[in-house]
């Protein structure tokens, strides 16, 4: 049975694409709610709610990111038959 051989860039700029959009996904996260993070005393309740709701959008992005390069072939060396 020949296994199918994933190249090195293709994990690379999966890590860079997943790193990309899990930091795009806490600034606007952190950017479209009140002024939290400003001169006022952060509330510990609010800061529970900001981490829920971020893991909660990271593990739907990362499902549909992992879907993403799933259906990729990009970087996929298929073995010779």
């Amino acid at each position: 049975m020949n296994k199918v051989i994933i190249s090195k860039r293709r994990h690379f700029f999966k890590a860079i694409t997943w790193n990309l959009l899990a930091m795009t996904t806490t600034f606007f996260i952190l950017s479209s709610l009140p002024p939290y993070f400003g001169f006022e005393p952060i509330d510990k309740s609010s800061v529970g709610w900001l981490v829920v709701l971020d893991r909660v959008a990271k593990l739907i992005f990362y499902y549909f990111h992992e879907r993403t390069w799933f259906a990729s072939s990009w970087g996929v060396i298929k073995p010779k038959v």
